[in-house]
């Protein structure tokens, strides 16, 4: 039994769209330089064969480049440009920073519309994973949705963050398949078939996108309340330790850091235990925040 947004009455899980394709190296690249060239009114003119053309993919990869870049919050259904898609285009278009890898990863495990990356990384508490495992959970919960289609979905969720071998079970050119692989947040084990959710400090996460987290994190939950204690930001859906799979000690570690970067936007008061709470002084400004992400380039690292 699940409680939160996918409990709710009205919601409908999605485990399609994607084309059964992670999204892959220069896919967001592509589509951002085209919209740079040619404007997103007139990219959003092109046929779908133009596209392949313009893009040099199969159809089907042509639909999941839009599909990806829709989900994570970079364009609209039209092909017009998000703030946060123009900051991409502005400062990486490349994804050569891997801030901007962790931020594409939390637009999309805190996006309630993509069913599986949400579940696993908000609802599932275990460490060892396997594709079964996931499917059947996913198959419970909503037993009229096609075993198929979620098979097909959690492999590429598996895909999306872990290196993909050949037939011949070898590493290849196309192992790299998502640039989210890099942050090594799912690696397989020794035991076939099993992967593991790495839940520690995240040495190449940095404050900076950690606070733009936690900002898109306060504008969703102080609907209730304006404070925010510390089991929510460790324990609520959404909340960035659940995103980024920080236990309680690395979320202490951020929240101090905050506590003493001279913002004013968050104040910090002592709750129960002694725990830090949250209070949002004044208006949350995300793209100002995100700026702040790209200002001191050259911190792209290994996870």
């Amino acid at each position: 039994m699940i409680r939160g947004k996918l409990a709710e009455n009205n919601y409908k899980p999605r485990f399609s769209g994607h084309e059964t394709f992670p999204f892959r190296y220069l896919w967001i690249s592509k589509l951002l330089i085209s919209i740079k060239n040619h404007g997103s009114e007139n990219v959003n003119k092109l046929s779908l064969m133009d596209l392949m053309v313009l893009w040099g993919c199969g159809a089907n990869m042509t639909k999941s480049i839009k599909h990806w870049c829709i989900a994570l919050d970079i364009i609209d259904h039209k092909y017009n440009l998000t703030e946060f898609g123009q900051l991409l285009l502005e400062k990486d278009p490349y994804l050569e920073d891997q801030q901007t890898l962790w931020l594409l990863h939390w637009k999309i495990a805190s996006n309630i519309n993509f069913t599986t990356w949400f579940y696993v990384f908000n609802y599932m508490q275990v460490s060892k994973i396997n594709k079964s495992d996931i499917v059947n959970e996913l198959i419970t919960l909503w037993p009229k949705s096609s075993r198929n289609t979620i098979e097909r979905d959690v492999d590429v969720f598996i895909r999306t963050y872990t290196l993909s071998l050949n037939k011949k079970g070898q590493m290849s050119e196309d192992s790299l398949e998502c640039p989210l692989s890099e942050l090594n947040l799912i690696n397989p084990t020794s035991q076939k078939g099993f992967y593991e959710i790495q839940r520690g400090a995240k040495p190449s996460l940095t404050p900076q996108v950690f606070k733009y987290a936690l900002a898109e994190f306060c504008i969703s939950s102080l609907n209730t309340s304006s404070l925010i204690s510390f089991d929510n930001l460790l324990y609520s859906e959404s909340s960035p330790a659940k995103i980024f799979c920080l236990p309680e000690f690395a979320l202490s570690e951020y929240l101090e850091h905050l506590e003493n970067d001279g913002d004013d936007i968050f104040k910090f008061t002592d709750g129960v235990g002694g725990l830090k709470q949250i209070e949002v002084t004044k208006d949350i400004d995300l793209i100002n925040i995100a700026k702040l992400i790209y200002r001191n380039k050259g911190h792209r690292k290994a996870a």
